[in-house]
């Protein structure tokens, strides 16, 4: 599932859509953005041999995930984007690709209604600090769950100083705030140290089975890999 030269490059000149991955699209033809979709993915341990899973990528932008979960074997996969998709040009490079991913526009806020079915994988990456309601999110991923669940975030821990370990979190209420905070900019809302992203899975019912860290100061990166359980928040709140 790669382009020829000829048309990976003409792919990857193109300046009509944002690039914001970077990936392979053939014959050695990357893309030009900055953020590595399958450096990432093989950080967060997203297992090399998808074979026979449903595949669900919220955030999908380029769709860099969505592809490359296609490339290891995933039987189905369904790209999500608040953006038409268009605009990050995942139409143009499925067509190219020949991908037989789909495209559903929608917000992790309502998508367990919009799609009504839950997916062996879902990626949840660089999504929930650009979120105003991040534990909604969460429990709705924990909806949209049946099998494993990889859930990554910028953290504040090298932010934090000697308080690191405890579950807090920066609220960057205005652009002036976020922009003041590291390198943090306007899309940001939230930006929780590990043990808050880890609590906040916990309450919403995704438990989790392994947790990696990278990066230092306002690059700092979490990373939770999840498994469907009951809601915590259930049984100990209203």
């Amino acid at each position: 599932m790669f382009c020829t030269k000829e048309t990976a490059t003409a792919l990857a000149a193109r300046t009509d859509f944002h690039w914001h991955q970077r990936f392979v699209l053939g014959a050695d033809v990357v893309t030009p953005g900055v953020n590595d979709i399958e450096w990432l993915l093989n950080t967060v341990g997203l297992p090399a041999d998808l074979s026979g899973k449903s595949v669900l990528d919220i955030g999908t932008t380029n769709g860099g995930g969505a592809f490359t979960a296609e490339r290891r074997g995933a039987h189905s996969v369904k790209a999500v984007d608040v953006f038409a998709d268009d605009v990050y040009g995942f139409r143009f490079i499925r067509d190219a690709l020949a991908s037989k991913a789909t495209f559903a526009q929608g917000t992790i806020y309502t998508l367990p209604d919009q799609l009504q079915e839950q997916f062996d994988v879902v990626l949840f990456l660089g999504v929930i600090y650009h979120l105003r309601h991040p534990l909604l999110a969460l429990d709705n991923v924990r909806r949209l769950t049946k099998g494993t669940a990889w859930i990554e975030s910028a953290v504040a821990d090298g932010l934090a100083g000697d308080r690191a370990s405890e579950p807090l979190t920066y609220f960057l209420r205005t652009t002036g705030e976020a922009a003041g905070v590291g390198g943090y900019d306007h899309t940001n809302w939230f930006i929780p140290t590990t043990r808050c992203l880890v609590d906040w899975c916990e309450s919403s019912g995704l438990e989790p089975v392994r947790v990696e860290t990278w990066g230092s100061g306002w690059q700092a990166r979490s990373m939770v890999e999840v498994r469907p359980v009951p809601p915590e928040y259930l049984t100990t709140s209203y």
